[in-house]
């Protein structure tokens, strides 16, 4: 009959074995390690797809946007708060390898040299006479063809950037994706829609706003209402002006660049004017048609400053 022996209170019980003949702190051992690699070349693949990069700028849209809500000039005078030159510098220009800007140039009011001195191909897309927010979508077809078309005859190209205001670039950041291509996004976070996060469709986002340093501080509409009457009194007591006509784009175009406030702070200062009764509108003609003429309400006092602000 053999004899049974006692297992040693130091040995360590066959249960804590797997089938490998592996202890737990063996295991835990090799996740930490595998979770590193994994991550470490993660990081390789992230800054190896950076060094072939191809840059898309919906500029018709950016533009406008960053204009009208802003007033800041993508093509800034400021290095820092220039969109062109800080996406040299983000990028390195060793790695970029396309940088192009779609727009109706006709209707943009930009300088080509500028952007022709910092290396920017330029796509003039003809939007048929259209401004603005109407004209967006033809820039945003060729960008997305000319993008799709890119990935095709130039497979070296692993990083696609995408600037944009709105959330139109969904369907050819989606494609780049399927294709293994590396995406990101540079966006204007109040400008895109709400029911669908663009972001989701980059791998990293940035947002212009911070990336641009603009100036995002409220404008209060009351405080140029002042100016705006000046400036609508010089206007017409321009003798070139004799015959124009002073119409709602043209005055709120004309107050946002006296005032240096954007577009929709312009407009807001309009229709205060509207409301006080300080300005009226009448129909004027002249060589190019009947139109809209805005003048000054003479039958109404002019307040001071200080009244117009308690006013509003």
């Amino acid at each position: 009959m053999k004899e049974e022996r006692a297992t040693p209170p130091s040995a360590k019980p066959r249960a804590d074995l797997d089938g490998r003949g592996e202890d737990s702190a063996t295991r835990l051992f090799g996740q930490v390690v595998s979770t590193a690699v994994e991550s470490a070349l993660t990081k390789v693949t992230r800054k190896n797809a950076k060094d072939n990069v191809a840059i898309f700028v919906d500029y018709d849209n950016v533009y406008w946007t960053l204009m009208n809500r802003y007033r800041h000039d993508p093509d800034h005078e400021d290095s820092d708060k220039n969109l062109f030159e800080r996406l040299w510098n983000f990028y390195g220009m060793d790695n970029i390898r396309m940088f192009k800007a779609y727009a109706d140039f006709e209707q943009v009011d930009a300088n080509l040299t500028s952007l022709q001195k910092k290396r920017i191909q330029i796509r003039h897309v003809y939007a048929n006479g259209k401004s603005e927010d109407k004209a967006k979508n033809a820039s945003d077809i060729e960008l997305s063809i000319d993008a799709m078309e890119t990935s095709y005859s130039d497979p070296n190209i692993t990083c696609y950037v995408f600037v944009t205001a709105d959330s139109d670039m969904i369907p050819i950041m989606s494609r780049m994706l399927y294709r293994g291509k590396y995406v990101e996004l540079f966006y204007v976070e109040d400008a895109i829609a709400k029911h669908t996060d663009i972001r989701n469709y980059a791998h990293e986002s940035h947002d212009l706003l911070s990336f641009l340093h603009v100036d995002i501080s409220p404008k209060n509409p009351s405080d140029f209402l002042e100016d705006a009457i000046g400036y609508i009194s010089e206007w017409h007591a321009q003798p070139a002006n004799k015959t124009k006509n002073l119409g709602p784009k043209w005055l709120r175009d004309g107050l946002a660049d006296y005032l240096s406030i954007p577009s929709n702070t312009a407009s807001q200062v309009i229709d205060l004017l509207h409301r006080g009764n300080y300005i009226r509108e009448e129909l004027r003609t002249n060589e190019y048609g009947t139109h809209k003429n805005i003048i000054l309400n003479t039958e109404v006092e002019i307040p001071s400053r200080e009244q117009l602000s308690t006013n509003f």
